[in-house]
């Protein structure tokens, strides 16, 4: 099996030469990539079932929820919660979600995702952004959702070199993807990799002939990460 990230390092390395006279930007999808708000909310549920004796949340399968974590009443009617406990339920999720367990827990299966981020971050003429399929109403509170996990380094994602899709869930998301790298390199950015969890959307950037100074990676695909990668280590297997 190929191993993609050494690939998008050594097309970084290639393309630092490529386009000397540019910033070269990588960018990041948000759910799946960052964060699987299904795994948090499921979490959460559970967690909840724990510190009060129940049930409820046991059979639960994350894989039925929404992947951006809505519809939180919806799953308490699925899951037969009583009428007159669902209040309670809905507060304490709401309480943990102000304390930003949600975000933990959300973030848990893709801590290398964001090493690598950080990492990418601080090398030459590079910097890091977000094409995400949320819509635009979302991007303070996702911005500052990456930026509180993103804490420990100094990664931080700016309202500059972040996308988000502009008229709500409805997007046409492969579109409004596409659009963002089109208005990222019509500002002088060098777009050189986009890492995505949906394959249809990398399926569309794929048929746009981005060309090939753009590497389209899915994200599940560098997860085996162990840690944050040395500078000496690209350079080694830089082809």
């Amino acid at each position: 099996m190929r191993d993609w990230t050494r690939a998008l390092l050594s097309h970084h390395e290639r393309s630092l030469q490529r386009f000397p006279n540019q910033r070269l930007l990588v960018l990041f999808d948000v759910d799946d990539t960052f964060l699987d708000m299904r795994l948090a909310l499921t979490g959460l549920l559970r967690a909840y079932d724990a510190n009060h004796a129940s049930s409820h949340f046991s059979a639960l399968d994350p894989g039925t929820l929404d992947p951006f974590g809505r519809g939180i009443e919806a799953i308490l009617e699925h899951c037969r919660v009583p009428a007159d406990e669902q209040p309670q339920v809905l507060a304490w999720f709401q309480h943990k979600r102000r304390c930003g367990e949600i975000a933990r827990l959300a973030h848990a299966p893709y801590r290398g995702l964001l090493g690598l981020a950080a990492w990418l971050n601080e090398q030459p003429r590079t910097a890091v952004g977000i094409n995400s399929a949320r819509p635009e109403f979302l991007r303070q509170d996702t911005l500052r959702c990456l930026n509180d996990l993103a804490s420990d380094s100094r990664l931080r994602f700016v309202d500059e070199l972040a996308w988000f899709t502009p008229h709500g869930w409805r997007d046409d998301v492969g579109a409004s993807k596409l659009s963002a790298i089109t208005q990222a390199e019509q500002r002088g950015e060098r777009v050189i990799a986009m890492i995505d969890s949906n394959p249809a959307v990398l399926a569309s950037l794929a048929a746009a002939d981005l060309g090939d100074d753009r590497l389209l990676l899915h994200s599940a695909d560098l997860l085996h990460l162990s840690g944050t990668p040395r500078r000496e280590h690209r350079l080694t297997h830089a082809a």
